[in-house]
């Protein structure tokens, strides 16, 4: 009875500092990430202030530095949509339009409680709220115009249908499970 009762102490501590070493490793990657976001939104910014050789070598594969400010998000933004480069930034679709121009920019991000969920916020975007797109080419400004779930087979939400100058957003919906995919779309 008592060597029961002593293994179930035992077998709780450990699942008790398993859950508190999840916790920690968590905690730990997601500010790794942050910390390495701010550092090459930085370095991009710098780039652009003061172009050289060096900052130019730093930035070749980030499009520019998106931003929501009622979301509290500054992000850089990669070229491609692979998990390499979902680790460090969200992603440009390299075949969708840049930003500024007419058609459709398009940029994923992950929005799960892992350490680079950039878009965990993202389902709180309301129509009419501004995402801000720095680039070496300019500064742009798009307005949402519309949010929708979708299933992750509805690729045409990727393809621009007028002359307009267009931005979508897209991340895994809902949290944990990533059955359908948030779609948040603008335009300036």
């Amino acid at each position: 009875m008592k060597k029961r009762q002593s293994m179930k102490k035992i077998l709780s501590r450990l699942l008790i500092i398993l859950g508190l070493g999840t916790i920690i490793i968590t905690a730990y990657l997601n500010q790794n990430v942050k910390h390495n976001n701010d550092n090459i939104v930085k370095n991009y910014e710098e780039g652009i202030n003061n172009p050289s050789k060096n900052q130019e070598e730093l930035n070749k594969n980030i499009v520019g530095i998106l931003q929501i400010k009622n979301i509290d998000l500054k992000v850089a933004i990669g070229e491609g949509t692979d998990e390499d480069t979902l680790k460090y930034a969200v992603g440009h679709f390299t075949d969708t339009k840049m930003p500024g121009e007419v058609g459709n920019f398009a940029v994923a991000g992950h929005s799960a409680y892992t350490y680079n969920r950039f878009f965990a916020n993202l389902e709180d975007i309301k129509i009419g709220d501004e995402i801000d797109v720095k680039t070496k080419s300019g500064d742009y400004t798009y307005k949402v115009k519309s949010t929708e779930v979708v299933t992750p087979d509805k690729v045409d939400v990727l393809n621009s249908s007028d002359d307009k100058k267009n931005i979508t957003l897209i991340t895994c919906t809902p949290r944990f499970i990533g059955s359908h995919r948030l779609v948040i779309k603008g335009e300036i």
